[in-house]
């Protein structure tokens, strides 16, 4: 019996891939950086509305160019 490949969720080829690691601070909140897959490029952030604002402006630039 042959095992059907598994499906994984890939983003679209040529779309941009980012790591984002997460760790908690000494206060108990998030930071942490965001990993540009392709050219290794590290962006850091300490809270985690500063990491949702750099994905939307981020996604707002690829939209516009």
């Amino acid at each position: 019996m042959s095992q059907e490949p598994a499906h994984r969720s890939l983003p679209p080829a040529r779309s941009p891939v980012y790591l984002v690691l997460l760790w908690p601070d000494e206060a108990g909140h998030w930071e942490g950086r965001i990993k540009d897959a392709r050219t290794g490029v590290e962006h850091p952030f300490s809270t985690l509305e500063e990491l949702l604002s750099w994905l939307e402006n981020h996604k707002e630039q690829r939209r516009l160019q």
